[in-house]
């Protein structure tokens, strides 16, 4: 057992919950607050980790997207991917160089935000689909789409078990469908 050093009285604090559904596609004028330098699951390459806030459309004011960028790696192909985002993020908030990962905070952006694809069993996860440059002129004003795609039925708090939903139905049905890793 584990005694606090006070009492703690649940009611004293705010319980409201964030349905935590993914940001809906549409133009978003964000900053980095925070970020992360770390080695690829290999070891062999270098990933920058970060954690965008939503400054604007004001409903959607503080909500999180995660980007990671892929910056030395030995796949070529995934390096150069990687390091043609960066490079647009930082020309989006005006850092021509870079030399430590918290120049990049608290910079407003704009980007495009949408749906990427859904992978290794998740469902498809907002994510940057284009920066927009202060130094073109053609910076759009924060607004969401009009038509949003209509994700799957499930609680909003619990995207894996919706992605698992339609496994769990095909082989429940006899269907003899084989999911990726197994062998």
């Amino acid at each position: 057992m584990a005694r606090f050093s006070t009492t703690f009285n649940a009611q004293d604090h705010d319980t409201t919950q964030s349905d935590y559904s993914e940001l809906p596609s549409g133009i978003y004028k964000l900053e980095i607050e925070a970020s992360d330098v770390v080695p690829t699951k290999a070891g062999t390459g270098t990933i920058l980790k970060t954690t965008m806030s939503v400054i604007e459309p004001e409903q959607y004011k503080g909500r999180k997207l995660f980007s990671t960028f892929n910056l030395e790696n030995q796949n070529p192909v995934a390096q150069e991917i990687g390091q043609k985002a960066f490079a647009s993020l930082c020309r989006a908030i005006g850092v021509s160089s870079v030399e430590d990962s918290e120049d990049l905070h608290f910079h407003a952006f704009t980007a495009k935000i949408g749906l990427g694809k859904a992978q290794n069993g998740y469902p498809a996860r907002a994510e940057v689909k284009r920066y927009y440059f202060e130094d073109e002129g053609n910076v759009p004003e924060p607004a969401i789409d009009a038509v949003q795609p209509t994700p799957a039925a499930a609680p909003a708090n619990d995207n894996r078990q919706a992605a698992a939903r339609p496994a769990a139905a095909a082989a429940s049905a006899g269907g003899a469908r084989k999911n990726p890793w197994s062998k």
